[in-house]
């Protein structure tokens, strides 16, 4: 979707590293690092999103309300480069 938003080139390469977790936006930092190094004169866009929309409790129970506060829904994204 962003590719496609920003008319990114083509030839863009994209990684999804969904159903991992809160350990995703670690994993793509990394992952970007190595890109970076395999890559001369490129940069690495990583964007990283937590969705708990499908654990969303809807009762009015206190104790179980705690996940809806805690953890809600949430991106960052940052822009590295080798140049």
């Amino acid at each position: 979707m962003i590719v496609n938003h920003y008319k990114l080139r083509t030839n863009s390469k994209n990684y999804n590293l969904s159903g991992m977790g809160c350990s995703a936006g670690l994993i793509s930092i990394d992952l970007a690092k190595d890109l970076l190094k395999a890559n001369p004169n490129s940069y690495a866009m990583v964007v990283s999103t937590e969705n708990i929309t499908l654990n969303w409790y809807f009762e009015n129970e206190r104790s179980m309300l705690l996940c809806n506060y805690i953890f809600k829904m949430g991106g960052a994204a940052v822009l590295l480069s080798n140049q």
